[in-house]
């Protein structure tokens, strides 16, 4: 712990977490129609109960998952993508669950997939755009690892029927480990302003919002740890490193890199080049023909320069021979080779979306209009270094060498995508038995990339020169590609009343999507430039004053996958390197969700879920061997989840827990690695003083479990696991024990 940290004990925080999101399967109709009225924008359907903490990470949305992997949780503001896609400008860098939003819900698949042609599921959040009257909400919350997040929100009138709304959110997160040369793995700063005008006695509004965000993110690169990994899914904590409470990243943070864009070598520490700064103007128009039909235009543009890193776990040499880096000093203990990605972005994103709405208890629809552009310079040095396994380890001078592997396994893109679509989502509810949501997407999709296709070697940079298998030298240089063609997306989701309390529903999505950018980074080209997406889901549902139950079979598919991997050679000497490999997933499950409430101020929600998530094929070429996992299941992919939340109110008092199981989850593709099943546990409580005043607290992973997830960085090539039994490994875990509480005020 840092040296103040005896006084930071006595500070607590409800969770910083975001916007997370668990999703329960099917809702009930009676259910989705109060949620309707209370949360979501009309012909969205969310759910809303099983909204829980995230036990990984405390700044981003919880990605959900139903046997395949999502890249990210698709995130809205007033109906427009928070970022055009979550890579190289990472969402939580623009988006957090400020106090200056006015409401949060979440979107299904098929809502995401028709309007926003993307995979997976999604938050949909409004900002507040002023009040007739001022008001303001406040909160401070802190947790005792010394972390401290301030949130202030204010709105009010500037004259007849023109408001503003400021907001202010600032995030001093030190994580739960010492790290030596930052004083923070989390320092954001986020600034809202706005104005809006309404005219024709309401019916019409203009809205205008400019924001600003300067974020120094360390979380992801500072979420590693070593372990010994006992075989049979087992994993233990060594006698000098505690799991959650110990930094893994270097005493002084430096690192040395070469510019893969100038060949320059540069010198920092991790904490100054992690920064991300963005610029984002946004304009509404509303406007109510009646109250039936209305129209709204919506633009944004943001401007972001990024600079984000990762510190990969590439292996660890046990009972080695090194050279101390800062003082020349023999070394002989376990070595950890890391393999260091810096990322280099600027991103230009530009939207517009026009929709023209029916609202109707019989028929509603929208009719929906995208130009959506994204403008990505991107570029990744890489850099290899070793240091000791040890709580805020020193680098260490292995075989002579202290960095190595410049830009061996780097990165480049510079382009653009553009998405122009045009969309149809509608609920039609013909009696009070029936109703069907459907909904469909055309999208034309046009890319335009300089990229490197000049294969990777050690101090590689545009302009540097190699000399080719037939002995010409070449300069590395980049080659233009352009790729355009029609996305679509189709969604029916049916549902039956055979009585008041029972019947069925179903809901098939289908959707083709071209891969963006971030595909074309490698070497190589991508093995498909577009991958169809479906699912299908068929299940039951039953309401009673004591229990609400939904019950459905899904089935997902999602081919023509391609991916890179960084892999290690069976001799760790060798740099690694990065494969382009192709796959497909398909999973079938099984999930039950139910809502109890026995007696009032009580309610117990339950979700069970059995799922078969696998590889329909996974091939790659990797040190002149072929690789084939097909059948294999996916990684971090549990077949057993349950979760268990009680809640109960008494007075102005209300309590809860969270108890989330997760089965075994295999840690490379090729099922040679695992981890046992586990239990995420969170308990929470608040107070209500008053209308305006509330005090909450939160105990994250209050079993105080320690243990690994995720997967193993360079272990994709690991086949025979009898060889790996009670040897040390390093990757991801799991949040430690942590007391949280905050206050909230409106006013």
């Amino acid at each position: 712990m840092k040296s103040n940290d005896s006084k930071n004990r006595s500070k607590f925080i409800i969770a910083t977490a975001a916007v997370i999101i668990s999703f329960n399967g099917f809702a009930s109709p009676k259910y989705e129609k109060t949620q309707e009225r209370k949360d979501t924008i009309k012909n969205v359907v969310s759910n809303d109960r099983g909204v829980m903490l995230n036990a990984k990470n405390a700044t981003e949305p919880r990605q959900v998952e139903i046997g395949l992997p999502m890249n990210y949780t698709a995130v809205t503001v007033n109906e427009l993508p928070a970022v055009f896609y979550y890579w190289p400008n990472t969402t939580s860098n623009h988006w957090r669950g400020e106090a200056v939003l006015s409401k949060t819900s979440l979107l299904n698949i098929s809502n995401v997939a028709i309007k926003q042609g993307e995979i997976g599921y999604g938050v949909d959040s409004y900002t507040e755009l002023g009040s007739e009257k001022f008001k303001g909400k406040a909160t401070y919350k802190t947790n005792f690892f010394g972390a401290q997040r301030f949130d202030l929100a204010l709105s009010g009138p500037i004259a007849k029927n023109w408001t503003y709304t400021v907001g202010v959110y600032q995030n001093f997160d030190p994580g739960s480990f010492d790290l030596k040369f930052a004083n923070y793995i989390d320092r954001a700063q986020f600034y809202t302003a706005g104005i809006t005008h309404k005219w024709n006695d309401g019916r019409s509004k203009f809205s205008a919002l400019y924001k600003y965000t300067n974020v120094r993110p360390l979380t992801s690169a500072a979420n590693y740890a070593p372990f010994t990994y006992e075989g049979d899914g087992k994993v233990s904590e060594l006698s000098n490193f505690n799991l959650g409470t110990d930094s893994y990243l270097t005493d002084d943070g430096m690192i040395r890199y070469m510019d893969v864009r100038t060949g320059k070598i540069e010198q920092d520490n991790l904490y100054n080049l992690a920064k991300n700064k963005a610029h984002e103007g946004s304009v509404f128009f509303d406007h109510k023909f009646s109250d039936t039909y209305s129209l709204s235009i919506k633009g944004k543009y943001s401007h972001a320069d990024n600079v984000g890193t990762d510190q990969l776990t590439m292996g660890i040499y046990e009972n080695a021979t090194a050279v101390y880096a800062d003082n020349g000093e023999a070394y002989k203990g376990n070595i950890q080779r890391r393999l260091s990605q810096l990322n280099f972005s600027t991103v230009d994103d530009a939207f517009l979306t026009a929709e023209f709405k029916k609202a109707s208890d019989v028929h509603s629809w929208t009719i929906g209009l995208n130009e959506w552009y994204s403008g990505v310079n991107f570029a990744r040095s890489t850099t290899t270094y070793y240091h000791e396994v040890a709580p805020n380890p020193r680098r260490l001078i292995y075989n002579g060498v202290e960095y190595d592997g410049l830009n061996a396994s780097t990165e480049f893109d510079d382009g653009s995508e553009n998405k122009l679509a045009a969309y149809y989502m509608g609920t039609w509810k013909p009696n009070d038995k029936f109703r069907v949501t459907y909904g469909g997407r055309v999208e034309q999709f046009n890319l335009n990339v300089d990229k490197i296709d000049d294969s990777r070697f050690n101090n590689f940079y545009l302009g540097s020169t190699y000399i080719d298998n037939s002995g010409k030298v070449q300069t590395v240089k980049t080659t233009n590609y352009k790729t355009n063609g029609l996305n679509y997306a189709f969604s029916l989701a049916p549902t039956y009343n055979l009585t008041n309390s029972f019947g069925f529903n179903g809901e098939i999505n289908f959707l083709r999507q071209f891969r963006h950018l971030e595909a074309y980074s490698g070497a190589g080209l991508p093995y498909y430039k577009s991958r169809p997406f479906t699912l299908g889901r068929v299940g039951v549902f039953f309401n009673h004053p004591i229990i609400s139950l939904v019950s459905a079979f899904t089935y997902a598919r999602r081919t023509n996958d391609y991916s890179r991997l960084t892999v290690m050679s069976d001799n760790q000497n060798e740099d690694p390197i990065v494969v382009g490999a192709s796959s497909g997933i398909q999973t079938i499950g099984w999930t039950t969700d139910a809502m109890i409430t026995p007696f009032k101020n009580f309610s117990l929600h339950l979700m069970f879920t059995l799922q078969s998530p696998k590889y329909t094929g996974y091939t790659f070429e990797a040190f002149n061997k072929t690789y084939d996992f097909e059948g294999k299941y996916v990684t971090k992919q549990s077949k057993i989840l349950i979760e268990i939340d009680p809640s109960y109110k008494f007075g102005k008092f209300t309590v809860g827990a969270n108890f989330r199981y997760f089965s075994k989850q295999y840690a490379n593709v090729g099922n040679s690695i695992y981890f046992a099943g586990r239990w995420e546990t969170f308990a929470n409580a608040s107070y209500k003083l008053n209308d305006n005043v509330t005090f909450t607290a939160n105990v994250v992973n209050f079993l105080n479990q320690k243990g690994a997830q995720g997967t193993i960085s360079g272990s994709e090539l690991i086949t025979d696991a009898s060889k790996y039994k009670n040897v040390l490994m390093a990757g991801n875990y799991i949040r430690p024990f942590t007391v949280e509480v905050g206050a909230s005020v409106k006013f």
